[in-house]
């Protein structure tokens, strides 16, 4: 069965995406192909950057972060990294590095309490109003 009919993000061309698909097969293969002249540089020039290797190759800062994070240079026996979005340390994978993960884990937790806290005493306040009434009637008796 045929995929659902998307343009390319990249020449724009109209092509049946398939699941797992980014790009129509031309694109695909350019992609390829560069990612391919990318590792190769990085193998002849292990302690290369990113920079540099953009400048010397047709790959984009993009594709590379994101070969990084697959883990493809680490096959070729070269470990390459990027910075952390939030403080700048070097990370292979992600966008954050574990500190920063770490901390943005914490405020997402402090943040989760202190929601689940309000609607608690929301629903306190709101099942106070009946009820008390009842409970006062029925000790009455």
């Amino acid at each position: 069965m045929a995929g659902k009919l998307k343009n390319c993000p990249v020449c724009g061309k109209l092509f049946a995406a398939d699941p797992g698909t980014r790009m129509c097969r031309d694109c695909f293969v350019k992609e390829q192909e560069t990612e391919l002249e990318v590792t190769n540089y990085v193998r002849d020039h292990p302690k290369s950057k990113i920079p540099e290797i953009v400048e010397n190759t047709h790959g984009t800062e993009k594709m590379i972060k994101r070969m990084i994070a697959e883990g493809r240079f680490q096959q070729v026996g070269v470990n390459l990294t990027y910075s952390c979005e939030k403080c700048g340390a070097p990370i292979m994978s992600g966008k954050f590095c574990r500190d920063c993960m770490a901390e943005l884990q914490r405020e997402v937790k402090g943040a989760q309490e202190k929601m689940t806290l309000k609607a608690e005493k929301e629903e306190e306040a709101r099942k106070g109003h009946g009820m008390r009434a009842k409970e006062l009637h029925t000790k009455k008796k």
